[in-house]
Protein backbone atom coordinates (compact mmCIF):
# COMPACT_ATOMS: atom_id res chain seq x y z
CA UNK A 1 0.00 0.00 0.00
CA UNK A 2 1.00 4.00 -0.28
CA UNK A 3 0.99 6.19 2.08
CA UNK A 4 -1.16 9.21 2.10
CA UNK A 5 -1.74 12.16 4.46
CA UNK A 6 -5.96 13.39 4.28
CA UNK A 7 -6.47 17.59 4.46
CA UNK A 8 -9.70 18.19 6.43
CA UNK A 9 -10.91 17.37 9.77
CA UNK A 10 -14.79 17.49 8.25
CA UNK A 11 -17.67 15.50 7.58
CA UNK A 12 -16.05 15.22 4.04
CA UNK A 13 -12.63 13.73 5.23
CA UNK A 14 -14.35 11.20 7.53
CA UNK A 15 -16.33 10.15 4.64
CA UNK A 16 -13.38 9.45 2.78
CA UNK A 17 -11.65 7.84 5.39
CA UNK A 18 -14.59 5.11 5.64
CA UNK A 19 -14.15 4.99 1.36
CA UNK A 20 -10.80 4.42 1.90
CA UNK A 21 -11.44 1.84 4.37
CA UNK A 22 -13.84 0.08 2.05
CA UNK A 23 -11.55 0.13 -1.20
CA UNK A 24 -8.87 -1.67 1.45
CA UNK A 25 -11.00 -4.45 1.89
CA UNK A 26 -11.18 -5.08 -1.45
CA UNK A 27 -8.01 -3.87 -3.04
CA UNK A 28 -5.30 -2.64 -0.40
CA UNK A 29 -3.40 0.78 -1.66
CA UNK A 30 -4.05 3.23 0.77
CA UNK A 31 -2.49 3.71 3.83
CA UNK A 32 -3.57 6.81 5.72
CA UNK A 33 -1.02 8.12 7.93
CA UNK A 34 -2.98 10.93 9.45
CA UNK A 35 -4.74 14.42 8.63
CA UNK A 36 -3.26 17.90 8.67
CA UNK A 37 -6.24 20.68 9.59
CA UNK A 38 -5.59 24.71 9.69
CA UNK A 39 -7.06 24.26 13.33
CA UNK A 40 -4.23 23.64 16.04
CA UNK A 41 -4.30 20.14 17.08
CA UNK A 42 -8.10 19.34 16.36
CA UNK A 43 -7.02 16.21 17.95
CA UNK A 44 -7.46 12.06 16.74
CA UNK A 45 -10.47 11.48 14.63
CA UNK A 46 -11.77 7.93 14.53
CA UNK A 47 -13.37 6.29 11.62
CA UNK A 48 -15.65 3.13 12.20
CA UNK A 49 -12.33 0.92 14.62
CA UNK A 50 -9.46 3.27 12.59
CA UNK A 51 -7.88 6.04 14.33
CA UNK A 52 -6.89 9.37 12.27
CA UNK A 53 -4.27 11.00 14.14
CA UNK A 54 -3.55 14.87 13.49
CA UNK A 55 -0.65 15.44 12.25
CA UNK A 56 -0.15 19.40 11.92
CA UNK A 57 -0.97 22.30 9.53
CA UNK A 58 -0.45 23.25 6.41
CA UNK A 59 3.08 24.18 7.13
CA UNK A 60 3.37 20.25 7.88
CA UNK A 61 2.96 19.58 4.73
CA UNK A 62 4.93 22.56 3.23
CA UNK A 63 8.10 21.64 4.98
CA UNK A 64 7.75 17.97 3.21
CA UNK A 65 11.24 17.45 2.07
CA UNK A 66 10.36 13.64 0.11
CA UNK A 67 7.72 12.80 -1.82
CA UNK A 68 4.38 12.85 -0.32
CA UNK A 69 0.63 11.61 -1.31
CA UNK A 70 -1.97 14.30 -0.32
CA UNK A 71 -5.62 13.67 -0.80
CA UNK A 72 -7.76 16.66 -0.88
CA UNK A 73 -10.69 16.09 1.98
CA UNK A 74 -12.61 18.95 1.34
CA UNK A 75 -16.01 19.73 -0.26
CA UNK A 76 -16.21 23.56 -1.02
CA UNK A 77 -14.56 24.36 -4.23
CA UNK A 78 -13.48 27.47 -3.23
CA UNK A 79 -11.85 26.35 0.16
CA UNK A 80 -10.27 23.21 -2.29
CA UNK A 81 -8.66 25.64 -4.13
CA UNK A 82 -7.23 28.09 -1.85
CA UNK A 83 -5.35 25.13 -0.13
CA UNK A 84 -4.20 23.64 -3.25
CA UNK A 85 -2.68 27.01 -4.48
CA UNK A 86 -0.76 27.05 -1.23
CA UNK A 87 0.42 23.67 -1.13
CA UNK A 88 1.82 23.45 -4.84
CA UNK A 89 4.26 25.25 -3.69
CA UNK A 90 5.63 22.66 -2.70
CA UNK A 91 7.08 20.20 -5.45
CA UNK A 92 7.63 17.19 -3.33
CA UNK A 93 3.81 16.91 -2.31
CA UNK A 94 1.67 14.76 -5.10
CA UNK A 95 -1.72 14.41 -5.54
CA UNK A 96 -2.92 11.27 -7.32
CA UNK A 97 -6.73 10.54 -8.29
CA UNK A 98 -8.82 8.26 -6.14
CA UNK A 99 -11.72 6.02 -7.08
CA UNK A 100 -13.18 3.83 -5.33
CA UNK A 101 -13.75 0.51 -6.02
CA UNK A 102 -17.52 0.22 -6.88
CA UNK A 103 -17.46 3.86 -8.51
CA UNK A 104 -17.46 2.64 -12.46
CA UNK A 105 -15.72 4.69 -15.60
CA UNK A 106 -14.70 4.34 -18.99
CA UNK A 107 -11.64 3.37 -19.65
CA UNK A 108 -11.16 6.73 -21.75
CA UNK A 109 -11.80 9.06 -18.65
CA UNK A 110 -9.08 11.73 -18.72
CA UNK A 111 -8.58 13.24 -15.62
CA UNK A 112 -6.22 15.97 -14.36
CA UNK A 113 -4.45 15.59 -10.46
CA UNK A 114 -6.14 15.10 -7.22
CA UNK A 115 -9.18 13.68 -8.60
CA UNK A 116 -11.89 11.95 -6.36
CA UNK A 117 -14.24 9.39 -7.63
CA UNK A 118 -16.43 7.91 -4.94
CA UNK A 119 -18.51 5.31 -4.27
CA UNK A 120 -21.23 4.01 -6.39
CA UNK A 121 -20.38 6.67 -9.10
CA UNK A 122 -20.20 6.47 -12.90
CA UNK A 123 -18.62 8.09 -15.48
CA UNK A 124 -19.61 7.19 -19.10
CA UNK A 125 -17.31 7.75 -22.18
CA UNK A 126 -15.34 10.66 -23.75
CA UNK A 127 -15.40 12.40 -20.19
CA UNK A 128 -12.97 15.21 -19.16
CA UNK A 129 -12.48 15.89 -15.73
CA UNK A 130 -9.70 18.85 -14.55
CA UNK A 131 -7.91 19.23 -11.75
CA UNK A 132 -9.25 18.49 -8.39
CA UNK A 133 -12.56 17.91 -8.94
CA UNK A 134 -14.47 15.97 -6.55
CA UNK A 135 -17.54 13.49 -7.40
CA UNK A 136 -19.46 12.64 -3.95
CA UNK A 137 -21.40 9.09 -3.27
CA UNK A 138 -23.75 8.53 -6.26
CA UNK A 139 -22.69 11.16 -8.63
CA UNK A 140 -23.03 10.74 -12.39
CA UNK A 141 -21.04 11.92 -15.70
CA UNK A 142 -22.60 10.93 -18.75
CA UNK A 143 -21.37 10.79 -22.35
CA UNK A 144 -18.99 13.15 -24.01
CA UNK A 145 -19.22 15.98 -20.23
CA UNK A 146 -16.12 18.32 -19.51
CA UNK A 147 -16.19 19.59 -15.87
CA UNK A 148 -13.77 22.14 -14.95
CA UNK A 149 -11.36 21.92 -11.88
CA UNK A 150 -12.01 22.37 -8.43
CA UNK A 151 -15.74 21.73 -9.74
CA UNK A 152 -17.77 19.36 -7.02
CA UNK A 153 -20.69 17.13 -7.74
CA UNK A 154 -22.68 16.53 -4.33
CA UNK A 155 -24.30 12.86 -3.48
CA UNK A 156 -26.45 11.94 -6.59
CA UNK A 157 -25.94 14.73 -8.55
CA UNK A 158 -26.46 13.39 -12.53
CA UNK A 159 -25.32 15.85 -15.51
CA UNK A 160 -26.53 14.36 -18.53
CA UNK A 161 -25.01 13.48 -22.06
CA UNK A 162 -22.53 16.40 -23.60
CA UNK A 163 -22.86 19.31 -20.91
CA UNK A 164 -20.29 21.06 -19.71
CA UNK A 165 -19.31 23.41 -16.42
CA UNK A 166 -16.59 25.62 -15.66
CA UNK A 167 -14.33 25.57 -12.79
CA UNK A 168 -15.30 26.30 -9.31
CA UNK A 169 -18.79 25.13 -9.96
CA UNK A 170 -20.76 23.04 -6.71
CA UNK A 171 -23.78 21.27 -7.40
CA UNK A 172 -25.91 20.21 -4.64
CA UNK A 173 -27.55 17.08 -3.56
CA UNK A 174 -29.33 15.28 -6.85
CA UNK A 175 -28.88 18.15 -8.49
CA UNK A 176 -29.88 17.40 -12.37
CA UNK A 177 -28.78 18.89 -15.39
CA UNK A 178 -30.28 18.16 -19.18
CA UNK A 179 -28.22 17.21 -21.94
CA UNK A 180 -25.91 19.78 -24.05
CA UNK A 181 -25.98 22.85 -21.44
CA UNK A 182 -23.56 25.00 -20.97
CA UNK A 183 -22.40 26.07 -17.40
CA UNK A 184 -20.08 28.46 -16.90
CA UNK A 185 -17.18 29.05 -13.96
CA UNK A 186 -17.64 29.37 -10.06
CA UNK A 187 -22.19 28.29 -10.48
CA UNK A 188 -23.55 27.10 -7.74
CA UNK A 189 -26.63 24.67 -8.28
CA UNK A 190 -28.97 24.16 -5.56
CA UNK A 191 -29.87 20.84 -4.04
CA UNK A 192 -32.70 18.86 -6.05
CA UNK A 193 -32.06 21.68 -8.85
CA UNK A 194 -32.76 20.67 -12.37
CA UNK A 195 -31.24 22.58 -15.11
CA UNK A 196 -32.47 22.92 -18.53
CA UNK A 197 -30.93 26.13 -19.72
CA UNK A 198 -27.64 27.49 -19.92
CA UNK A 199 -26.00 29.09 -16.47
CA UNK A 200 -23.80 32.62 -17.05
CA UNK A 201 -20.55 32.56 -14.56
CA UNK A 202 -20.87 33.24 -10.83
CA UNK A 203 -24.89 32.70 -10.38
CA UNK A 204 -26.50 30.69 -8.19
CA UNK A 205 -29.46 29.22 -9.63
CA UNK A 206 -31.86 26.42 -7.68
CA UNK A 207 -35.41 24.93 -8.28
CA UNK A 208 -37.63 23.07 -10.92
CA UNK A 209 -36.65 23.90 -13.29
CA UNK A 210 -33.61 25.64 -12.20
CA UNK A 211 -33.89 29.78 -11.88
CA UNK A 212 -31.25 31.99 -10.47
CA UNK A 213 -31.98 33.43 -6.95
CA UNK A 214 -28.28 35.30 -6.40
CA UNK A 215 -26.13 37.25 -8.85
CA UNK A 216 -22.18 36.70 -9.21
CA UNK A 217 -20.38 35.30 -6.63
CA UNK A 218 -18.05 37.21 -4.45
CA UNK A 219 -14.73 36.35 -4.53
Amino acid sequence: MQDIILIGSGGCMRELLWQIQELNKEIPTWNVLGYVDKQPDTGDVTVGEQICPYLGDDDFLLAKTEDTNVMMCVGEPWLRQKIVKKLLLNQNLKFPCICIDSAKTCDDLVMGQGCIISMDCRISTNVRLGDFVFLNTGAKICHDGTVGSYTTLGPDVTLAGNVTAGEGCCFGLGAKVIQGISIGKNVTAGAGAVVIKNLPDGITAAGIPAKQIKGCQET
